[in-house]
């Protein structure tokens, strides 16, 4: 992986305010050399509530980074979530002049797909191109050299609301961090995850966040579907929280340390005890059985949804390579069960690809919680290493970063 310097990403989160730094190794790969984080402030379901605790979120992430790891940051990339984004399927069509498919042709529909329609509150995160179709036949990978008249692409739009979007960038801005690209947090997440072969073979990755959960199905290589949730792990906090009269920080605490996502017959007569919120008072305790039925039930019902829309869309019998889970909810008590008695095929925590190294260094978290910070950083040395990226913004980077 060619670099001309460090790249960084920034997530402002529902639960956490994250920022990393990546390195491209001289084997081509690419090191996580910095990870901070703080809880977040002035956020809700992964969008701005608040635009000074949000600021001040990031600016405090920016001061850890500076102290413990000797960086200071000055561009990055953003991760976008949350409920604003939404996905449109795009038809775009071509007429043929030569009467078979060239290369040009092929480049010009690629090219007019890219000029969507939007409205002017929304804003255009990610384009991907689902499928091919020539006159009368459909779902061509690679139509080129093929005998037509009238060539059509079929591609997932994914979308932002404007306003939501730049809420962000001001927030950055305040912390006088630039944000020179937006990406949707899901296919960050799934890129971090997801082999080469695992997209041909067919997989879900599940996002599981603080305010929202994002995933995203992959078929025959490419993405064929994508979606936003406004239900996370803080929901689940919430339902202890409202279901047992305990604060919302006792909440958090149980479900972290004793919750599971599947009720089981030991539960019976077993008790939890409750985090004294005072020192010297006696704790409380709740049935164990109580605590997991609450926890089930929302998580049940979200697996559920994304079950469904998911066969909606004709891809549940395509996931040979199973559902993948994501995030700080990937951490809950037996989630993995529960998701595959919902998808009734494999489902594992996700594992940060080879491409991606030096993550066990710097995070204090399983590395499946951080895989849309480090998604995100293999989009920005993507970008950072394109010939036409560096022919437009030659030595954007120089500079920014200092060690």
């Amino acid at each position: 992986m060619s670099l001309s310097a460090p790249v960084a990403g920034l997530e402002i989160g529902t639960s956490r305010t994250v920022i990393a730094i990546g390195e491209g190794r001289d084997d081509g790969r690419l090191e996580v050399a910095a990870l901070g984080s703080i809880p977040s402030s002035g956020v809700r379901k992964s969008q701005i509530i608040e635009m000074t605790q949000a600021r001040y979120s990031i600016e405090s992430v920016l001061k850890k980074l500076e102290e413990q790891f000797g960086y200071a940051i000055g561009h990055a990339c953003l991760a976008i979530s949350g409920p604003q984004v939404r996905t449109t399927l795009m038809n775009t069509q071509w007429q043929l002049e030569r009467g078979f498919v060239h290369d040009d042709d092929i480049a010009e529909i690629n090219a007019r797909a890219e000029e969507t329609n939007l409205p002017q509150e929304r804003t255009q995160l990610e384009l991907h191109p689902i499928s091919y179709g020539l006159d009368e036949l459909v779902d061509i990978a690679s139509p080129k050299g093929m005998n037509g008249n009238l060539l059509k692409l079929r591609s997932l739009c994914i979308h932002g609301a404007t306003q939501r979007i730049n809420d962000a960038r001001t927030a950055a801005n305040a912390a006088k961090l630039e944000i020179t690209e937006t990406c949707f947090s899901g296919t960050c997440a799934a890129n971090a995850v997801l082999s080469p072969q695992d997209k041909r073979d067919g997989a879900l990755v599940i996002d599981l966040g603080g305010g929202s959960t994002t995933f995203t199905a992959w078929t025959d290589g490419r993405l064929a579907y994508a979606g936003v949730l406004g239900v996370g792990g803080d929901h689940v906090t919430n339902d202890i929280h409202t279901a047992f009269s305990i604060s919302t920080a006792q909440a958090e605490q149980i479900k972290t340390t004793a919750a599971s996502a599947i009720v089981m017959a030991e539960d019976s007569g077993m008790r939890v005890a409750v985090p004294s919120s005072m020192p010297g008072f006696k704790a409380a305790s709740i049935s164990r059985r109580a605590l997991n039925t609450v926890v089930n039930a929302r998580m049940q019902e979200l697996f559920t949804v994304i079950r469904s829309k998911i066969d909606d869309a004709d891809l549940l019998h395509k996931l040979n390579g199973g559902v993948i889970l994501t995030g700080g909810g990937a951490a809950l008590g037996n989630v993995v069960r529960l998701a595959s008695s919902v998808f009734g095929c494999g489902v594992r925590l996700g594992a940060i690809i080879p491409d991606i190294q030096g993550l066990d260094k710097v995070a204090g978290v399983p590395p499946f919680a951080c895989a849309t910070i480090v998604g995100l950083l293999l989009r920005a040395a993507a970008a950072d290493s394109r010939p036409s990226f560096m022919d437009s913004f030659t030595g954007i980077f120089k500079g920014i970063f200092r060690k």
